[in-house]
């Protein structure tokens, strides 16, 4: 599960979605409808966000947090005052970040157990066309590289007809 976003599958009627986990300012919560950002959504509530428009049926809906790594969000001094409230935002920018190191690698193409690259059953996008011999090929440059017309027609007729053969 993970730790700094959720995912939802838009029903295409709906256009509020709940926030599972904490963040420190609202401007670190992102909303992406179909992978695009979603700039104009509004927060119902502390927990809830309402997009700007209602995703289509099936869209992927991923409410993400993404706290700034650039800049702390407390500056301690000497002889200041350490409040709870200034201790807490510096330990939860630190402790969030990590939170969403540990999401960005676990989403990242690994290796299983064996050694060999697992995708879990995902599609891999933006995939280069082929250059060596033991390159992955794409449907698309497989199709229109090395399949004839009458290749694709024959695979066609072939598997309508699987059972009869």
């Amino acid at each position: 599960m993970a730790l700094s976003y959720v995912n939802y599958t838009a029903n295409g009627s709906t256009n509020q979605f709940d926030i599972t986990f904490s963040y420190i300012d609202q401007s670190h919560v992102k909303v992406y409808i179909g992978g695009t950002e979603d700039t104009n959504f509004t927060f119902v509530n502390s927990s809830r966000i309402q997009t700007s428009s209602t995703p289509s049926n099936g869209v992927v809906v991923k409410i993400d947090r993404d706290t700034p790594t650039n800049a702390r969000l407390v500056d301690f001094s000497d002889g200041a005052v350490l409040s709870e409230t200034d201790l807490d935002k510096s330990a939860n920018q630190n402790f969030f970040a990590v939170q969403e190191t540990v999401d960005e690698v676990a989403d990242k193409l690994g290796k299983a157990t064996d050694g060999i690259y697992d995708a879990g059953s995902t599609r891999i996008k933006n995939v280069a066309n082929p250059t060596a011999a033991q390159d992955a090929v794409t449907k698309n440059y497989l199709e229109n590289t090395w399949l004839s017309s009458a290749d694709k027609t024959a695979i066609t007729n072939l598997n309508s007809n699987i059972s009869n053969v």
